[in-house]
């Protein structure tokens, strides 16, 4: 029986050995065995079918041994994590990758769905896990595909997590649970590792954010496009809805904003039409030297100008009002009030003369606006 050793972490078809031990005293020679093989001499002759050569699969096992985390356990911010993220798989995976948005997925949410229809745009989550035998092969085949690179740069906003530390691993479930619910973190939760690394599907509807798809790291180029493409289908259907709806809402909301504006405009023109008409049914103006008492009073207004005007001591108090009125301030919006002694003066009969309610000779008074 023939027994081989692997004493090192390289592949036996790799491994060199030049002389031999010193320990070995045994100077009996053997004959020649030939041994019968199906092979035709290569160490793997199907490695070309799954798109790996050797040597690639020798860069992948030794680089297991030397590679960084890809995301520092327990970050404090989700963008800093998000940063090492990106710096560590363009060094292990190459400058031709998905372009990870930088922040929290909250922010990812906002980037992706809360814009108008027109702009909106799939959320692609990936989920990374070193353990699992798949993350290279799915990275490095399936994820840098240009054809991948390209449809998640036009289509999708693509935020990735990092599962390997059991610290970012309960993190991420906790966001998981709050923004989808408990089935989709349940889930995740028990996918075995060698089901990683996972590709999440997110659609941003009305009230909710829904999974279109959860994408296991067993696939291929062809099977990845597809189902992203898959997904996309859905979501311009229901872009489509919404845009019509958003259309329909900014109709409505300008055909009221136009209706408001001419209720608004009318009301001026009613209220100027009474200001004019106040203001020109106002009695002159007496002289300072005049026959009869001359009441002078100065109405201080609510931007700090005053307005001065002399009034007949006989004249009724409603003849105030008006004039405080034709300079725009309406004696249903406002009251006059005076200090000496403090009182509202548009609570007063305005029947009454200013000599009656003792606005003689002279009084200053102050407009007021209404609560």
């Amino acid at each position: 029986m023939c027994m081989t050793y692997d004493l090192t972490s390289i592949p036996v078809r790799h491994q060199l050995w030049e002389g031999w031990p010193t320990s070995a005293t045994d100077d009996s020679q053997s004959t020649d065995v030939h041994m019968v093989s199906d092979s035709d001499g290569d160490d793997f002759e199907d490695a070309s079918e799954f798109g790996v050569d050797d040597g690639e699969v020798f860069d992948m096992a030794s680089s297991a041994l030397r590679k960084s985390p890809m995301m520092p356990e327990n970050a404090g911010n989700e963008g800093d994590a998000l940063l090492q993220f990106t710096a560590e798989f363009s060094s292990r995976y190459g400058n031709c990758h998905p372009v990870f948005f930088i922040g929290s997925l909250e922010a990812a949410f906002q980037e992706a769905f809360y814009v108008k229809a027109r702009d909106r745009k799939l959320l692609a989550i990936y989920l990374h896990r070193d353990e699992s035998v798949l993350t290279n092969m799915f990275c490095s085949q399936m994820l840098c595909a240009e054809s991948i690179v390209s449809y998640l740069s036009q289509n999708f906003i693509t935020w990735a997590w990092d599962l390997t530390k059991d610290a970012n691993r309960a993190r991420f479930l906790t966001m998981c649970n709050r923004h989808f619910g408990s089935v989709v973190a349940q889930t995740i939760r028990t996918q075995k590792t060698d089901q990683f690394p996972l590709f999440l599907i997110i659609m941003g509807k009305r009230s909710s954010n829904e999974v279109l798809n959860v994408i296991q790291g067993n696939t291929t180029v062809d099977e990845l496009m597809m189902r992203l493409m898959a997904a996309m289908e859905i979501f311009t259907a229901q872009q489509q809805e919404d845009i019509k709806d958003e259309r329909e809402t900014h109709e409505r909301e300008m055909a009221e904003q136009f209706r408001l504006e001419q209720i608004r405009k009318e009301q001026e023109e009613e209220r100027e039409a009474i200001r004019l008409s106040l203001e020109q049914a106002l009695p002159p103006e007496p002289k300072e030297e005049n026959a009869e008492p001359v009441s002078k009073l100065r109405i201080r207004t609510p931007s700090g100008e005053f307005l001065e005007r002399r009034f007949l001591a006989s004249n009724k108090l409603q003849i105030i009002f008006d004039f405080v009125a034709s300079k725009g301030f309406p004696w249903d919006e406002f009251k006059l009030l005076s200090t000496f002694p403090r009182r509202d003066v548009t609570q007063l009969d305005p029947n009454k003369s200013l000599l009656e309610v003792k606005l003689f000779p002279q009084k200053t008074l102050f407009l007021e606006a209404k609560e």
